[in-house]
């Protein structure tokens, strides 16, 4: 086995070990070469399949293209990388189930969303919004209504933790017209990007605020330069830095009186 970082074929391996379900085994090794570790994996190719897309076209089965989708679903969800290589292994051993050689993209996304609708409610959606491909904003909602429902989470509880969402996802998670938060997006009230030719928003400019119960929790931006004593171009400086929690209700930009921006250093006070 050649080092990857020094290229010398002359390793040995530390350690060995069954992974995977048994599926795989997992071997530590040690370059001789450089002393550098690195870990390799051994697999039995068993699945020969062509995924028809929905274009018509026919490609490989790509395993490594579905672990990435995978982590992506599972970004900043309490689900290590164990967990989603064994889910990969579920899903694989199903496609061999079927016993056939070519098999239809969606009809994959539906055995995966299976096994990951009884693992996360957050990475089920993440995963659907993209698979499912949703005829509109109703089946989406409803989608949505449906997992909070079956569980303890309210919608906006399912992006939580997420930073970028789809226009779809904040319309049926926030309840905002599309209309109106596409008006937003153009007015820059709310910060947005394209990736892979769809429109995102950052869901924590449209998240409504907590209360605490705390009076003046939350300042327009003229209060808050009241408030910190600075500039109202610093105030929206420290906003977009993260510096000063922020959130957007009704196209009115609020934020937190209780953050905590870096204080003014001394030569900046004189």
């Amino acid at each position: 086995m050649r080092c990857p970082y020094c290229k010398s074929n002359e390793t040995k391996v530390i350690d060995k070990r069954t992974t995977d379900r048994g599926n795989a085994t997992r071997r530590r090794r040690e370059c001789l070469g450089c002393s550098k570790r690195f870990t390799t994996y051994e697999r039995a190719e068993t699945l020969d399949l062509l995924v028809i897309k929905k274009n018509g076209q026919r490609e490989p089965f790509d395993r490594q293209k579905l672990r990435l989708n995978l982590t992506k679903a599972c970004e900043k969800r309490p689900i290590d990388q164990d967990t989603i290589d064994n889910l990969i292994s579920e899903v694989v051993q199903r496609l061999i189930a079927l016993r056939r050689s070519e098999v239809e993209s969606y009809a994959i996304g539906e055995i995966v969303m299976g096994f990951l609708k009884g693992l996360d409610d957050v990475a089920y959606i993440r995963f659907a919004s993209v698979y499912r491909e949703f005829k509109d904003i109703h089946d989406f909602e409803k989608e949505v209504l449906q997992i909070s429902a079956d569980s303890d989470l309210r919608p906006a509880d399912m992006v939580e933790t997420l930073e970028w969402i789809t226009v779809k996802e904040a319309v049926a998670i926030f309840g905002v017209p599309e209309r109106t938060l596409r008006r937003y997006i153009s007015q820059r009230k709310i910060r947005s990007r394209l990736e892979n030719r769809e429109r995102l928003v950052y869901a924590n400019d449209i998240r409504p605020p907590k209360n605490d119960g705390n009076q003046g929790e939350w300042l327009d931006i003229k209060a808050a330069v009241a408030h910190f004593g600075m500039s109202e171009r610093t105030v929206r400086r420290h906003i977009s830095q993260g510096k000063i929690e922020s959130s957007l209700v009704n196209g009115k930009r609020l934020v937190y009186a209780n953050s905590q921006p870096e204080p003014r250093s001394a030569k900046q006070r004189i």
